[in-house]
């Protein structure tokens, strides 16, 4: 009896160690399959991580480019200011106060003058008498 019973005991053990072995390689198949799913999700957060930089880079060059937009705006609406300040006259240039109203009335008083010597030179012209010289004509046929 006691070689059954130790027959027996042994036959369970063997049984137990054959279900331990069986749940430990069980164990150990799905330990290596979440090592690898967190491997995956590493590589994942690292992508992710990656792409958060690119994003902040892109955000950092959005934001220079928008601010050189706005320099740029406002040096094209200041040369539009002048631009628009020398094509129309200002009040205070309307007055003759200004250095253009000055050369303004300065360039009148010139074509005033031109106009008024060309009318005396006009006038000298016709109290001039006419000079009717008789040309010696020959002289050019005997050459």
């Amino acid at each position: 009896k006691t070689l059954q019973n130790d027959t027996a005991q042994t036959a369970k053990t063997l049984q137990n160690d054959t279900a331990q072995t069986k749940l430990i390689c069980f164990l150990e198949e799905q330990l290596d399959k979440k090592e690898q799913q967190l491997s995956v999700k590493d590589k994942q957060l690292e992508n992710k991580d990656t792409q958060i930089s690119q994003m902040q880079n892109l955000l950092d060059q959005q934001q220079r480019l928008a601010l050189q937009d706005k320099k740029l705006l406002e040096e094209y609406k200041s040369e539009i200011n002048e631009l628009k300040a020398l094509k129309m006259p200002r009040e205070d240039m309307k007055d003759g106060s200004s250095i253009r109203g000055e050369a303004q009335e300065e360039i009148e008083r010139l074509k005033a003058k031109l106009k008024l010597s060309e009318e005396e030179r006009n006038k000298a012209k016709e109290k001039e008498p006419v000079k009717t010289e008789s040309k010696k004509w020959w002289h050019f046929g005997r050459m």
